[in-house]
């Protein structure tokens, strides 16, 4: 088995979400992070209003992230490097 080893850095975010009312919420919010350039992963916890990314920093930054979940229309109460 060969394993490709990765150079690229990775920084995981969590952002404390509110105004996700049900789980088209999170699917929502899911897909639209999961745009962004430099995203690796990501997971949107309906039930924690929590959503988890992990991102290339060289391509974007945790603030970019809250930008594009408050375009979709929701309010980002925190950010948690």
């Amino acid at each position: 088995m060969v394993r490709l080893e990765s150079n690229m850095a990775e920084k995981k975010v969590t952002l404390t979400i509110d105004g996700m009312h049900c789980e088209h919420c999170a699917a929502a919010i899911k897909d639209g992070l999961k745009k962004a350039k430099g995203v690796i992963n990501t997971e949107v916890l309906f039930s924690m209003g929590k959503a988890k990314v992990t991102y290339d920093p060289d391509q974007t930054k945790s603030q970019d992230l809250a930008d594009i979940v408050k375009a979709l229309g929701y309010t980002v109460k925190g950010i948690k490097e």
